[in-house]
């Protein structure tokens, strides 16, 4: 839906929406259950959390919605994917017209800032190369190392808008720190019985995942990203795989087709796995769970 449409459903109040009582938890609004998980660990009781987008979703094609304008217009703080990924954010605190969550005010945070990018194009790009993410690879949540990042950052934030409950924020994320990092050990001990498999993926989905627990990235079905897998390209992957001494494992996530890489896997006795990547998919409640799910499947 355009925005303009989106106008025409809403009636506006007085600019920058309403502002929270004293004493109210503090409304934050996220782009996606990965971070609503975050956020809530973080916030606690301090927080009421809501996600724009629920579960595994290709976050190239989300068309917004009206409600999502009526959750941004009352937010303190909005949680972003960022890397030019949910441009249609832009779009929603124009509608919402919230004063707190325009750039750089104490009510906007994009996850992306402090993550260290992967796959980040260092020469000159264009259409033939397909979607290339001209500020890198940008789901860089998959690593949940960068979830503590992504953690610290929420917890600034919200010691920025609410500096009288800044113990309580530190102590939150450090007990969301030290969760992980405790799992991050059994996670990687499961890990290490497919670290010398090769890993097909449908769309690079998959490069956070594969540096956090050392995988061997051994290419894309696709011949380029959102270019559609071509049989010639299928056929030389094909030939490559058949030719390693290691087993082949194919990930696709849950928003992208089954049928090319089962039908691989079927020619090239490998596996293949067609799995969820977000929090709010059946199944996955929370951002540890997402990678205790994932690390099961992966390794069963």
């Amino acid at each position: 839906m355009c925005f303009n449409k989106l106008k025409a459903w809403l009636i506006y109040g007085m600019v920058g929406g309403t502002i929270a009582m004293v004493g109210a938890p503090i409304e934050i609004v996220t782009v996606n259950d990965n971070f609503a998980s975050i956020a809530s660990a973080v916030g606690g009781d301090l927080v009421n959390v809501q996600s724009l987008v629920h579960g595994s979703r290709n976050m190239h094609n989300i068309q917004p919605k009206p409600s999502m304008v009526v959750k941004v217009r009352s937010a303190d703080l909005l949680i972003r994917l960022g890397m030019s990924q949910d441009a249609w954010v832009d779009g929603l605190i124009q509608v919402a017209r919230n004063p707190r969550l325009f750039y750089n005010a104490s009510g906007y945070l994009d996850a992306s800032q402090r993550i260290k990018k992967l796959e980040v194009p260092t020469e000159d790009i264009d259409g033939s190369q397909g979607d290339i993410h001209k500020e890198g690879n940008p789901h860089y949540w998959l690593n949940p190392l960068n979830g503590i990042i992504i953690a610290n950052h929420i917890r600034d934030q919200l010691i920025t808008i609410d500096p009288t409950h800044q113990a309580t924020y530190k102590k939150n994320a450090q007990a969301f720190k030290a969760t992980i990092t405790k799992k991050m050990v059994g996670w990687t001990q499961k890990m290490a019985s497919v670290q010398s498999s090769n890993f097909l993926s449908y769309h690079k989905v998959w490069a956070y995942f594969f540096d956090a627990f050392r995988l061997n990235d051994a290419g894309t079905l696709e011949l380029f990203p959102g270019v559609p897998p071509t049989i010639k390209h299928i056929d030389q992957l094909k030939t490559t795989m058949k030719r390693s001494a290691q087993s082949t494992i194919i990930l696709t996530a849950s928003f992208y087709p089954r049928k090319v890489g089962e039908s691989f896997a079927n020619d090239t006795d490998a596996t293949f796995l067609h799995l969820s990547t977000d929090v709010g998919a059946p199944g996955i409640e929370t951002y540890a769970g997402l990678f205790d799910y994932l690390i099961e499947e992966i390794t069963r």
